[in-house]
Protein backbone atom coordinates (compact mmCIF):
# COMPACT_ATOMS: atom_id res chain seq x y z
CA UNK A 1 0.00 0.00 0.00
CA UNK A 2 1.19 3.27 -0.93
CA UNK A 3 1.13 6.24 1.73
CA UNK A 4 1.38 9.85 1.14
CA UNK A 5 4.86 11.05 1.36
CA UNK A 6 5.32 13.11 5.13
CA UNK A 7 7.34 16.37 5.74
CA UNK A 8 9.92 14.80 7.68
CA UNK A 9 11.60 11.19 6.52
CA UNK A 10 12.45 9.23 9.55
CA UNK A 11 15.25 7.08 8.04
CA UNK A 12 14.96 3.75 10.27
CA UNK A 13 11.53 3.82 11.33
CA UNK A 14 10.19 3.36 7.30
CA UNK A 15 12.68 1.37 6.40
CA UNK A 16 12.15 -0.97 8.85
CA UNK A 17 8.38 -1.08 8.08
CA UNK A 18 8.93 -1.46 4.68
CA UNK A 19 6.98 1.60 3.48
CA UNK A 20 6.49 2.30 -0.36
CA UNK A 21 5.36 6.17 -0.35
CA UNK A 22 4.25 8.46 -3.53
CA UNK A 23 3.38 12.08 -3.54
CA UNK A 24 2.05 14.73 -6.58
CA UNK A 25 3.98 18.00 -6.35
CA UNK A 26 4.31 20.84 -8.33
CA UNK A 27 7.83 22.07 -9.42
CA UNK A 28 6.94 25.15 -7.31
CA UNK A 29 6.83 23.33 -4.02
CA UNK A 30 10.43 22.68 -4.94
CA UNK A 31 12.09 26.88 -4.52
CA UNK A 32 15.12 25.87 -5.33
CA UNK A 33 14.46 23.85 -8.16
CA UNK A 34 11.44 26.58 -9.48
CA UNK A 35 14.35 28.59 -9.90
CA UNK A 36 15.98 27.54 -12.52
CA UNK A 37 12.87 26.44 -14.84
CA UNK A 38 10.37 28.49 -16.58
CA UNK A 39 7.80 26.20 -15.56
CA UNK A 40 7.07 26.32 -11.92
CA UNK A 41 3.71 24.90 -12.22
CA UNK A 42 4.44 21.44 -14.04
CA UNK A 43 3.63 18.68 -12.00
CA UNK A 44 6.09 16.10 -10.29
CA UNK A 45 5.67 12.80 -9.24
CA UNK A 46 7.66 10.99 -6.49
CA UNK A 47 7.72 7.63 -5.54
CA UNK A 48 9.91 6.33 -2.40
CA UNK A 49 10.97 2.44 -1.48
CA UNK A 50 11.85 1.85 2.26
CA UNK A 51 13.44 -1.13 3.16
CA UNK A 52 16.25 -2.37 5.45
CA UNK A 53 19.32 -4.19 3.83
CA UNK A 54 21.43 -6.95 5.81
CA UNK A 55 19.02 -6.57 7.88
CA UNK A 56 20.82 -2.92 9.00
CA UNK A 57 21.29 -0.68 6.71
CA UNK A 58 18.04 1.66 5.58
CA UNK A 59 17.96 1.96 2.42
CA UNK A 60 15.73 4.54 -0.29
CA UNK A 61 14.82 3.38 -3.88
CA UNK A 62 12.98 6.11 -5.61
CA UNK A 63 12.15 7.76 -8.81
CA UNK A 64 11.29 11.31 -9.75
CA UNK A 65 9.36 12.10 -12.75
CA UNK A 66 9.02 15.86 -14.09
CA UNK A 67 9.31 17.85 -17.28
CA UNK A 68 11.27 20.88 -17.07
CA UNK A 69 11.79 23.60 -19.29
CA UNK A 70 14.97 25.33 -19.19
CA UNK A 71 16.99 27.92 -21.59
CA UNK A 72 18.76 26.09 -24.36
CA UNK A 73 22.47 27.41 -23.86
CA UNK A 74 23.11 27.68 -27.43
CA UNK A 75 20.00 29.53 -29.06
CA UNK A 76 18.71 30.98 -25.64
CA UNK A 77 15.31 29.26 -26.28
CA UNK A 78 13.26 27.27 -24.34
CA UNK A 79 13.72 23.81 -23.90
CA UNK A 80 11.89 21.11 -22.77
CA UNK A 81 13.78 18.17 -20.63
CA UNK A 82 11.79 14.92 -19.04
CA UNK A 83 13.15 13.49 -16.26
CA UNK A 84 13.34 10.50 -14.79
CA UNK A 85 15.91 10.51 -12.13
CA UNK A 86 15.94 6.92 -10.25
CA UNK A 87 18.26 6.02 -6.85
CA UNK A 88 19.27 3.39 -4.86
CA UNK A 89 20.42 4.81 -1.54
CA UNK A 90 21.98 2.95 1.65
CA UNK A 91 22.71 5.21 4.91
CA UNK A 92 25.43 4.27 6.44
CA UNK A 93 26.99 5.35 9.91
CA UNK A 94 30.40 3.55 9.44
CA UNK A 95 32.63 2.63 5.74
CA UNK A 96 32.77 -1.09 7.49
CA UNK A 97 28.91 -1.52 7.60
CA UNK A 98 28.62 -1.47 3.81
CA UNK A 99 30.82 -4.35 3.38
CA UNK A 100 28.82 -7.11 1.66
CA UNK A 101 25.72 -4.47 0.27
CA UNK A 102 24.81 -4.77 -3.24
CA UNK A 103 27.47 -2.65 -5.21
CA UNK A 104 24.07 -0.59 -7.13
CA UNK A 105 23.60 1.38 -4.39
CA UNK A 106 24.92 4.76 -3.54
CA UNK A 107 26.19 5.26 -0.40
CA UNK A 108 25.64 8.04 1.79
CA UNK A 109 27.78 8.22 5.40
CA UNK A 110 26.99 9.71 8.86
CA UNK A 111 23.70 10.43 7.65
CA UNK A 112 20.97 11.99 9.87
CA UNK A 113 18.00 9.73 11.19
CA UNK A 114 15.32 12.28 9.90
CA UNK A 115 15.10 14.68 7.38
CA UNK A 116 12.99 17.28 5.01
CA UNK A 117 11.53 15.77 2.41
CA UNK A 118 11.55 18.28 0.74
CA UNK A 119 14.87 18.88 0.73
CA UNK A 120 15.66 15.38 0.01
CA UNK A 121 13.39 15.21 -3.21
CA UNK A 122 15.34 19.03 -4.46
CA UNK A 123 18.58 17.35 -4.12
CA UNK A 124 17.65 14.07 -6.35
CA UNK A 125 15.99 16.66 -8.77
CA UNK A 126 18.91 19.30 -8.72
CA UNK A 127 21.51 16.40 -9.78
CA UNK A 128 19.44 15.41 -12.38
CA UNK A 129 19.40 18.57 -14.16
CA UNK A 130 21.58 18.89 -16.98
CA UNK A 131 24.80 21.43 -16.73
CA UNK A 132 24.01 22.80 -19.97
CA UNK A 133 20.72 22.31 -21.08
CA UNK A 134 20.19 22.16 -25.13
CA UNK A 135 17.86 20.79 -27.41
CA UNK A 136 18.40 17.43 -29.04
CA UNK A 137 18.62 18.93 -32.52
CA UNK A 138 20.85 21.75 -34.44
CA UNK A 139 19.13 25.04 -32.84
CA UNK A 140 17.65 27.39 -35.76
CA UNK A 141 19.77 30.24 -34.12
CA UNK A 142 23.38 28.36 -33.93
CA UNK A 143 23.37 26.95 -37.68
CA UNK A 144 25.52 29.37 -39.70
CA UNK A 145 28.62 29.43 -37.48
CA UNK A 146 31.30 27.87 -38.96
CA UNK A 147 31.79 24.64 -37.06
CA UNK A 148 36.02 24.37 -37.03
CA UNK A 149 37.64 27.84 -36.12
CA UNK A 150 41.36 28.08 -37.12
CA UNK A 151 43.20 28.57 -33.77
CA UNK A 152 45.26 31.62 -35.49
CA UNK A 153 41.50 32.78 -36.85
CA UNK A 154 40.65 36.75 -35.56
CA UNK A 155 37.21 36.28 -33.89
CA UNK A 156 36.38 39.18 -36.25
CA UNK A 157 36.73 37.32 -39.43
CA UNK A 158 34.28 34.85 -37.98
CA UNK A 159 31.80 37.54 -37.02
CA UNK A 160 32.00 39.44 -40.71
CA UNK A 161 31.82 35.76 -42.04
CA UNK A 162 28.26 35.47 -40.26
CA UNK A 163 27.32 39.03 -40.95
CA UNK A 164 28.00 38.38 -44.58
CA UNK A 165 25.59 35.20 -44.40
CA UNK A 166 22.82 36.98 -43.58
Amino acid sequence: MKVGIPARINLFKFASQGLALSGNYKVEDFPRVSALVNNASAPLEVELNFNLENDKIPCIKGRIKLDVALTCQRCLDEVKIHLNPSFQLAFLQNEQQGKGLNPNFETILNADREFSSIEFITHEVLISIPTIPTHAYECASYKGIPEKIGQNQSPFVILKQIKRSK
